[in-house]
Formats: C-alpha cells, sequence, structure tokens
C-alpha cells in the first residue's frame, strides 16, 4: 500500500480514506463537532494534502455555513493550484452565497483545469442547475 507524501505520521492511503470516512459517518449522524474534530485531526497528519480541506469544506456546507465553506475550499486550492475539485466546490459555496459572477470564473476554470474529471462534472452539474435557474437559491441573486 502507498503511503501518503509529506503526513506527519506513516499513513496508508486506505488508513487515509478510512479515517475521512470515519469524518463523513458522522457528519451524516449530526455529529457535527465529532466530524470536524477527525477532519480537522486528518489536515493536521496530512497538512500537503487537499482532500482534508474538501472534506472540512464540506461539512461547513452541509450546516449552511457557505463562507467558511469556501475558505476551506480556497485552503484546498492552495494545497492543490492543478486541481479542478476544490475550485468546482468554489463555485458551490459562491453559488449559495449569490456570487454568481465569481462561481462562473470558478466553474470555468474547474472545465479547463482538468476537463473529464470528478472537478468538471460538478462544475458542468453546476453550470447547468445555473442554467436551469436552480443556482444560485432564490434570494440569493447578486452579482
Amino acid at each position: 500500500m502507498s503511503e501518503i507524501a509529506g503526513s506527519l505520521v506513516p499513513l496508508t492511503r486506505h488508513q487515509a480514506q478510512v479515517l475521512l470516512e470515519a469524518g463523513y459517518v458522522w457528519m451524516d449522524m449530526g455529529q457535527f463537532d465529532k466530524a470536524k474534530e477527525v477532519f480537522a485531526g486528518a489536515a493536521a497528519l496530512m497538512p500537503r494534502s487537499e482532500v482534508p480541506q474538501l472534506a472540512l469544506g464540506t461539512l461547513e456546507f452541509a450546516q449552511g455555513r457557505h463562507d467558511k465553506a469556501l475558505q476551506a475550499y480556497r485552503a484546498a486550492q492552495r494545497l492543490a493550484p492543478k486541481s479542478a475539485l476544490p475550485r468546482a466546490h468554489a463555485a458551490e459555496a459562491l453559488l449559495f452565497m449569490g456570487k454568481t459572477d465569481e462561481a462562473l470564473k470558478e466553474i470555468k476554470a474547474a472545465l479547463e483545469i482538468e476537463p473529464g474529471g470528478d472537478g468538471a462534472k460538478l462544475a458542468q452539474a453546476l453550470l447547468e442547475a445555473k442554467e436551469a435557474g436552480a443556482l444560485p437559491p432564490p434570494g440569493r441573486q447578486k452579482r
């Protein structure tokens, strides 16, 4: 099994996956404080990986704290500037914040960075939802 590069202690990809999945289970159970502890611990163990930052952003997003989610997604972007997924997640948070123009820039970047990747697929779905009028949510339309 391969180890996570740059982790503070030897950590295999499988171990990291199990750790993060535990956080998502806590989140799904509504135990947001416990999920945050797990994700923050993962971020400390893997300071060079964007994945725990995406998890922290997802946790904040699930609680309706889109500004905090955006901060975590921006941290993920800094760690993985050539990854489309942090950009697509940032676009989603921006759409929910009503910042459509800024979100569209992130969507465009995600589509260009990794065409066909998971980030581009999410970006495309966000773009389609925006064009269908489903995003941003009602009452959040700002430019």
